[in-house]
């Protein structure tokens, strides 16, 4: 830009502060990256670049209302075009995000939280002109013996399938959770009914190094999850399911 014309983009902006008005609006905001997947570094048949995946994201306008446009690739998925794009924002108190995957209908997420602190989702598709609604869902945070519990509850429209999920912290990075789910077209037309418990664990080993843990007592089926990304210029995750074999892999991001 010309010397002049920035120094007059300047005084124009000191002036309408001067009297009372906004300065000319700052540039929308974009940034973007590129990741780099290896394949399982552990195992036989080592692939080095396994995967490419890119995200780039771009701040506007929408209806007078702050919006950001986010395009994804993942060479995987489609090695010739992007795997998904969307538009998210927040109209007042309620906060949207359609999804095209290019190919189908458009998915749609609207979520507002209410004055009690409870948290409410819908979820839908657009295709053409009609719009359907898959699944709703509430989150609340509550108080039980004193002891406080994240409680949600969600109903699926296609399978007609409730769900009832509890959780709460028992300290030093440990969480138990109870899953109470129920189904319509059980025998004689009534409602299959099923409960599961499981332990999870995450903490922070040292600044870089985390470790975390999913475990279900019931069935013995559980993952341990190790992720380093302060030894070396790229992120290391290795993974050690229980009962299964252990995967090792790498991905190293560049930002701009």
């Amino acid at each position: 830009m010309p010397v002049k014309s920035a120094v007059l983009i300047s005084c124009a902006g000191v002036a309408l502060a001067a009297r009372g008005g906004a300065a000319p609006p700052s540039p929308p905001t974009r940034h973007g990256s590129i990741e780099l997947v290896s394949g399982d570094l552990y195992g036989s048949g080592v692939k080095a670049l396994d995967n490419i995946k890119g995200k780039w994201s771009h701040g506007l306008k929408l209806l007078g209302n702050d919006a950001t446009v986010t395009a994804e690739y993942d060479r995987n998925e489609n090695r010739d075009f992007l795997k998904q794009a969307s538009v998210s924002g927040a109209v007042d108190k309620i906060k949207y995000e359609l999804t095209t995957r290019f190919g189908g209908p458009v998915d749609m997420s609207m979520q507002t939280t209410t004055e009690d602190g409870t948290t409410i989702e819908a979820q839908g598709e657009i295709n053409g002109l009609s719009t359907r609604l898959t699944k709703v869902s509430g989150t609340r945070t509550v108080s039980i013996r004193e002891q406080d519990c994240d409680l949600e509850l969600s109903h699926d429209l296609d399978s007609n399938e409730s769900k009832l999920r509890l959780s709460t912290m028992l300290g030093s990075g440990l969480k138990a959770v109870g899953l109470l789910s129920s189904k319509a077209g059980g025998a004689k037309g009534g409602l299959q009914s099923s409960m599961s418990y499981g332990v999870e664990y995450d903490t922070l080993l040292t600044e870089g190094r985390s470790l975390s843990a999913k475990v279900s007592p019931a069935d013995g089926t559980g993952i341990v999850e190790y992720t380093d990304s302060a030894t070396l210029d790229a992120t290391i995750t290795a993974n050690f399911p229980l009962g299964g074999a252990p995967t090792v892999t790498a991905k190293r991001a560049f930002n701009f």
